[in-house]
This record gives structure tokens, sequence and C-alpha cells, in this order.
């Protein structure tokens, strides 16, 4: 019995370990860790430096915008003055006459009615059912402009008896304003700031951010 157990015990001694074998078929290799550099970061100059150009390219963009509407309106607001000037310039060659006359006072008619009339003082100023009238003669004026702010919008007839112009009675006026400061007034006839003369600089005079244009209207003396 004995020599059984021994014979056995050498059987399983002679034959090849499997686990030894799997090994070597599949060595166990350790686990490599990588080692990545850390990135510089920003530093709080360089941010600042970022964050103010941005605010620079901002205003700069914004500033390029505001001027190209202002622009826009401007150009609207000198064709409607222009185009009136035309029509009334039209109306007298035609009659002889100016379309809306006064012995008395100034005043003063809203031409585009439709977006409105407001003076440098906030008042609203209201269209003539007697100038609209006369001037349907010759054609249909313009009635919208672009309007900014409370006050100072709006192309208007205005008429002043005793209104000369180099010595010589012009009493007719057109008178509008355009946005932003030393605006051309882009029609002929542009007064100067007195009103008694006309314009060297292309415009009358500035008034709280705006051009004012006072136009004279060629025609007949008052009388």
């Amino acid at each position: 019995g004995g020599g059984t157990i021994k014979g056995m015990k050498n059987t399983y001694a002679n034959k090849p370990n499997t686990l030894q074998g799997f090994t070597s078929l599949y060595p166990y290799t350790k686990p490599s860790i990588k080692h990545y550099s850390r990135q510089p970061a920003f530093t709080i100059v360089e941010l600042l430096i970022v964050i103010v150009v941005i605010a620079i390219l901002a205003t700069i963009s914004i500033a390029a915008y505001t001027n190209i509407q202002q622009r826009a309106k401007n150009t609207a607001i000198i064709n409607a003055a222009s185009q009136s000037l035309k029509m009334i310039e039209a109306y007298i060659a035609e009659t002889g006459a100016y379309p809306f006359i006064s012995a008395t006072g100034y005043p003063v008619i809203c031409i585009t009615t439709d977006s409105g009339c407001i003076g440098s003082a906030g008042a609203v100023i209201t269209g003539n059912t007697t100038f609209s009238g006369a001037m349907e003669r010759v054609g249909q004026l313009p009635k919208n402009v672009p309007n900014s702010g409370d006050a100072m919008n709006g192309v208007l007839y205005a008429y002043n008896y005793g209104l000369e112009i180099d010595g010589a009675s012009q009493p007719a006026l057109l008178t509008y304003w355009l946005q932003g400061t030393s605006q051309k007034c882009g029609v002929p006839g542009v007064m100067n700031s007195a009103g008694n003369s006309l314009s060297t600089t292309g415009f009358s005079y500035n008034n709280n951010g705006k051009t004012y244009c006072r136009v004279s209207i060629p025609g007949p003396t008052h009388s």
C-alpha cells in the first residue's frame, strides 16, 4: 500500500506545473503610469488684458453701428427736406406766390405730419389745411421722417414777413433738425445762425446735440 502512494506522488511530481505554464504564456507586466506635464494657466494680468481688449472692440463696434444709424436717419431727413423744398419752389414758379403767408406773427407749419413735428422747446407743431391744400396743386409732400428724442423733430415750413437775407426780402423758410452736431444740411440756401445771410459751414447752428437747418426758400418779396 505504501509503495502505491509513493508512486502516485512521484507521478504528480514529474508532471509539469499547470499554473507555471499559464504564467509563462501570459507574463505579468506592471502597468505604466503616464506623467502629463502641467500646462501653464493664464495670469491675472493676461486675463485683464484680454478683458480690456474685448471691451475696446465692443465700444468701437457700438460706436460704428450708432454712426451708421445716424447717417441713415439724417439721409432720410435731408431727402424729405429736399423734396419739400423742390415742391414749394415748383408751387412758387407756377403761381408766383407762396403756399402760405401771414402779415402777423411767425407761423410755423408741420410738413411731416404723420411722424409729427416738435419744436426746440418740446411743443408739438401741427399741420395747416391751407398750406397742405395749396401744395396738393404740385403733388404730395413727404409725411414721415425718422425722429429722435422728445424735441427738435420733423420738417417745417415757416413764414416770417420781415425776414431779409443779405438785405433782400425772403420771408419763407424750411427748417429741420439732423442728428449729431455740425452735420451738413444737404440742400442749397442754408442760412447762418443769425438768420440774416447764407451759411458758410453748410448748417445753421448746433443745439442740444442736434444740427439745426434753416433754409431760405427763394420767392417773391412780402407785400
